[in-house]
């Protein structure tokens, strides 16, 4: 028995099959597309054609089981509830009401709308034997495989029992929306270390992730009638926050010395200074002092998205913007989502003395008290016995080697239009495709039907002057693979241009 779920998409969204399994079968059973009294797959089954273990399928259908939605009978298998709880009739369409929407929703609403389209990575099919995910060169992906698990639960167990020792309602204390403070105090102490930054915990706010971060600052500092400086290319997550503020948004050029300072009259510039995303470009010493100067001149606040700096594999890394700055003109924003696991949203803002009541009062009015609260106190503990820095450095040795294994992989790549900016960090590498639009969507389409992928940036390059939509971008990802993965997909991809410009499709003039 074979049913058809939204695995793949789920997954690619998580990064857990566990919940991407939950995921899919719980919404087939609330569409309807898995019927009333319908027989599951065995456990097996499902096993083998997602490629996880049954331990797994069994924890799924177990959390199924008791929300209602599945049944077992006895020796005759898993079935669909005849009373699932959310009803699979869909009630009339009801018109929108569209003249309460606000300004602001209708700018978060068109930003939906550019997105809509097939997912940047996702094969268009499965073959069957393959292990799903084994050959996707999906870009941010880390190798849950090797967190510390143990370690990790020794400090949530440690401060389950700090809570239930101090007797408090709930097991929760009353963390501040800024973040619990002895949290705060090792991140000061890990950044000053690591990246020359010097702050005190006061001058740290903790978040929900790099991208609320993002939204709170943008919602403080931007409005219409204001300008808002975005590199270009730009990492989505930071044009959306920037875009539904209303501001005006200015592009700075990337070139091989990262974002091209102008002396633009705005209010705001948001870079990633150490790791440009996404080309991976690396700011330039002159650059940094430009950009500096360009703020202290016009008042502007810079935002620094230092995403993947830890992730740095020979040399050293670029000195932060905020350690350079003097003036009160960087916020620094970090995150432990791809260091530790993408579940555990907690990141930071580091901010000028005057900024940090201002974003812990923003932060309070949508979280009073911290969320994540169990997950803080471990960090915190996590972090000051030295578990994380071992586990940094465990993870930069293995992707160091799967990095190298992607370089020795490029050599398959070398007689497409595939031309990659080799670099020494992060979590992907990029390349420029130099032939047409029309041979590079028909190698993506031909590639992800054979079960293999990269992630599509061309847009990452929207809202280009000039309006060309016909360049091609991609990022490969490589830290999820193992090198012999890494391999196989990369001459997978080669094999699939050869058989196109073989049989006389490449359509590049001569």
């Amino acid at each position: 028995m074979e049913i058809r779920l939204a695995f793949e998409r789920y997954f690619l969204q998580s990064g857990s099959k566990r919940a991407a399994l939950y995921d899919s079968l719980r919404d087939a059973v609330r569409s309807g597309q898995l019927k009333e009294g319908e027989r599951l797959p065995s456990s097996r089954s499902l096993a083998e054609l997602y490629g996880i273990s049954r331990g797994t399928v069994t924890q799924v259908y177990d959390m199924l089981y008791a929300e209602g939605y599945i049944q077992g009978e006895r020796g005759s298998g898993t079935y669909v509830s005849q009373r699932i709880p959310y009803p699979s009739a869909r009630p009339e369409r009801v018109e929108q009401p569209s003249e309460l929407l606000s300004t602001w929703f209708n700018r978060l609403d068109e930003l939906k709308a550019d997105k809509e389209g097939p997912p940047p990575f996702a094969p268009e099919s499965q073959q069957a034997g393959r292990t799903f995910g084994q050959q996707l060169f999906q870009s941010g992906q880390t190798d849950f495989r090797l967190f510390p698990v143990k370690e990790w639960k020794v400090a949530l167990h440690a401060a389950v029992r700090e809570c239930m020792q101090e007797n408090l309602p709930d097991g929760y204390r009353e963390i501040p929306g800024s973040g619990l403070f002895r949290l705060r105090e090792a991140v000061a102490a890990m950044l000053y270390m690591e990246r020359g930054i010097a702050a005190s915990p006061e001058e740290i706010v903790m978040t929900s992730g790099s991208k609320q971060g993002l939204a709170l600052l943008f919602q403080i500092l931007a409005e219409p009638g204001r300008r808002i400086v975005l590199e270009y290319p730009c990492y989505g997550g930071i044009r959306e926050a920037a875009s539904v503020t209303g501001a005006e948004l200015i592009q700075a050029a990337v070139d091989e010395c990262g974002a091209i300072p102008g002396d633009w009259d705005a209010a705001i510039a948001a870079l990633t200074p150490n790791r440009q995303f996404p080309t991976g470009t690396v700011l330039s010493a002159g650059r940094r002092k430009e950009w500096l100067a360009w703020a202290e001149r016009r008042g502007a606040i810079i935002i620094e998205d230092d995403y993947d700096s830890e992730f740095r594999y020979s040399g050293r890394l670029g000195e932060p913007l905020k350690a350079m700055d003097r003036n009160g003109r960087v916020i620094y924003l970090g995150s432990f989502s791809r260091t530790m696991y993408s579940g555990l949203r907690i990141g930071y803002a580091v901010v000028p003395s005057w900024m940090a009541p201002r974003l812990a009062q923003a932060k309070a009015f949508y979280e009073p008290y911290a969320s994540g609260q169990l997950e803080q106190m471990a960090l915190a503990r996590f972090i000051a016995e030295g578990s994380y820095a071992k586990h940094l450095r465990r993870m930069k040795r293995q992707y160091k080697r799967r990095l190298a294994a992607l370089h020795r992989g490029l050599d398959e790549l070398e007689g497409t239009p595939f031309r990659f900016r080799p670099s020494d960090a992060g979590l992907h590498q990029y390349a420029e495709w130099t032939g047409s639009s029309a041979d590079y969507d028909r190698l993506l389409q031909s590639c992800r039907k054979g079960g293999v992928a990269w992630h599509d940036g061309s847009s990452y390059f929207a809202g280009e002057p000039g309006g060309n939509k016909d360049k091609r971008f991609a990022l490969f990802g490589f830290a999820h693979l193992e090198e012999e993965e890494i391999a196989q997909g990369m001459q997978a991809v080669a094999e699939q241009w050869s058989g196109i410009a073989g049989n006389g499709e490449d359509s590049r003039q001569a």
